[in-house]
């Protein structure tokens, strides 16, 4: 019979308990689940035994010292982490403990758009021309060998924060006054559609794959606009091509025993596919609510079970959803101003509603692709239906949501 500390597994927690049930997922397989929640989030996890409430999460230590603590009481079989910027120091703490789990190296290179970009590159796969950015110069010769727009982003940046496109030289000014972003990399503007290929990696192997495309850009949090997701079926002709590309993307780095991860990748309208990302981790918003859905596929459970106990694996391979059975999901981010009323009773072709957001509450505008207000799941028989209930869905919010005390560019600009 195994001891408790050989059932034991330490995860670091920022992500909602609707996403991560790790208690119920962990008492399912017999082991015992020790949670290192960030103090946001911990009124959701309050209720799990081992759950324990990390104040300063994200910087100062206070983590990293829970989970030495910890691991030396009950040393873990494996650490668990879903968030992007929780997935290095797992990896580290893997390493210091001698548990097994993908490592820093393998991390890194899907963490760092630089070395990811080279490694895709070197494999024979096509990526956007690219530098890192250290001193402005970087950027100035960048623009002055491959012109306007480009891009700048946090190499190790997720959830397009701090992301931003350049397209004149008063943009350039702009960012420039304001800051390179730390660790920036700079590469230039791919014209095309965003597609993304979520998965689950386990024993080495794609055993799950879903192909989608964005409604809107990620961007979209900038301006106000909805963010959604249509998920493609397995008819749609560019399904089984973006599933082999995403095969050659992993093959291309150092992809680990397991792991979910999220591909995005611009179609071109000269029919060519260019690489923009890949994480290691599951995509964000209501990726995995809208792929279960449409699959009944939990990926974040089996994901989950892959890593602490491989022979509740489920055994069907699935790649891409059934016609006629897509799903999607569309989120809705704050405005400046203050909020008075939130809509009630979605469109039938909802199937989960999510709501952030506080009536009362003021809010900055969105600062993040993930840090919706509400987020909706909805159902369709392909892509194309999904994507005109979410302008039906993004009429029925506008008519519903009410904002006082709204500021204008003025304001924003003062604010800036």
């Amino acid at each position: 019979m195994k001891s408790e500390a050989e059932r034991s597994v330490l995860a670091f927690v920022n992500s909602d308990y609707a996403d991560t049930p790790y208690d119920k997922w962990a008492a399912d397989v017999g082991v015992q689940p020790n949670l290192l929640v960030s103090e946001a989030k911990f009124p959701q996890y309050q209720h799990v035994p081992g759950a324990v409430c990390v104040p300063d999460y994200l910087q100062g230590g206070d983590a990293e010292r829970a989970a030495l603590d910890l691991a030396e009481r009950m040393p873990p079989s494996a650490v668990i982490a879903r968030m992007e910027s929780d997935l290095l120091r797992a990896a580290r703490l893997r390493e210091l403990l001698g548990v097994p789990g993908q490592d820093f190296a393998s991390t890194l290179a899907f963490r760092d758009k630089v070395h990811m970009k080279t490694l895709v590159r070197q494999s024979g796969l096509e990526v956007p021309e690219f530098a890192p950015v250290r001193v402005d110069f970087d950027l100035f010769g960048f623009v002055r060998e491959h012109g306007y727009p480009v891009v700048v982003k946090p190499a190790l940046g997720s959830g397009s924060t701090g992301t931003q496109v350049l397209r004149g030289p008063a943009d350039l000014a702009r960012l420039l006054a304001e800051g390179l972003p730390e660790h920036a990399e700079v590469e230039r503007f791919v014209e095309g559609q965003m597609y993304v290929v979520d998965g689950l990696v386990a024993a080495g192997t794609p055993v799950a794959t879903f192909v989608s495309r964005y409604l809107n850009d990620c961007l979209s949090f900038h301006d106000g606009i909805y963010l959604g997701s249509a998920q493609l079926t397995r008819d749609h002709p560019l399904t089984d091509r973006l599933i082999g590309y995403a095969r050659k993307v992993l093959d291309a780095l150092p992809t680990p025993e397991c792991a979910t991860f999220h591909l995005e990748v611009f179609h071109t309208p000269d029919d060519r596919l260019v690489l923009c990302e890949i994480g290691s981790r599951t995509g964000g918003a209501l990726t995995a609510p809208a792929i279960h859905a449409a699959t009944g596929f939990n990926l974040d459970e089996q994901w989950f079970r892959a890593q602490v106990a491989p022979q509740t694996l489920a055994d069907a391979r699935i790649h891409g959803v059934a016609p006629g059975r897509s799903a999607g999901w569309v989120v809705f981010y704050p405005e400046r101003g203050t909020l008075a009323a939130l809509p009630k009773s979605p469109p039938p072709f909802v199937v989960e509603e999510r709501l952030r957001a506080t009536v009362g509450t003021a809010y900055e505008g969105g600062m993040k692709s993930a840090h919706y207000l509400a987020a909706y799941v909805l159902t369709g028989a392909d892509d194309q239906e999904v994507e005109q209930r979410a302008q039906e869905l993004a009429q029925w919010y506008a008519a519903g949501v009410r904002w006082t005390g709204r500021r204008g560019e003025d304001d924003r600009t003062a604010l800036n």
